[in-house]
């Protein structure tokens, strides 16, 4: 009778303690609406950016230490920059897609179309986004497709 209490009380006990580590744990969230808007917000501001011909303002979309293995932030600033300069009209658009976040990295996956002045059709590949938060500010990190036109 004492074994089975005491197998009792030891199962019991250790229900309790899985409990306990269970509600401290971090569960996972998805993303707040909040988060969901800054990432969409800096896409936005790369369509306006990019309808603008606003190199300073497309700048500071971009993590400084941008590298995603095809290009560094002198790359894409560079491309971009030229880009300006040899068309009178960039259209950029973007199809807006879920938001993958896990912490301080976000990502999200979408058709990106651009369309200059001297095109019929627009030129439309997937891109696969990366934004990082730093200070509490939303940066594209990688994925920018670059040299479509």
């Amino acid at each position: 009778m004492k074994k089975t209490i005491l197998k009792i009380n030891t199962s019991f006990l250790l229900l309790i303690i899985a409990a306990v580590f269970l509600g401290a744990c971090d569960r996972k969230q998805g993303p707040t609406k909040e988060e969901v808007a800054a990432i969409k917000g800096v896409m936005e501001q790369r369509a306006v950016a990019i309808k603008n011909k606003d190199l300073e303002l497309y700048k500071t979309l971009f993590l400084s230490d941008y590298n995603d293995g095809k290009a560094n932030y002198e790359l894409i600033i560079e491309e971009m920059a030229a880009n300006f300069e040899q068309y009178e009209s960039i259209e950029f658009t973007y199809q807006r897609s879920p938001v993958d976040l896990q912490m301080n990295s976000a990502r999200m996956v979408g058709i990106i179309s651009y369309k200059t002045n001297t095109m019929e059709k627009p030129v439309s590949t997937q891109e696969i986004t990366l934004f990082r938060r730093v200070n509490d500010k939303w940066y594209i990190s990688g994925g920018a497709s670059v040299g479509l036109f």
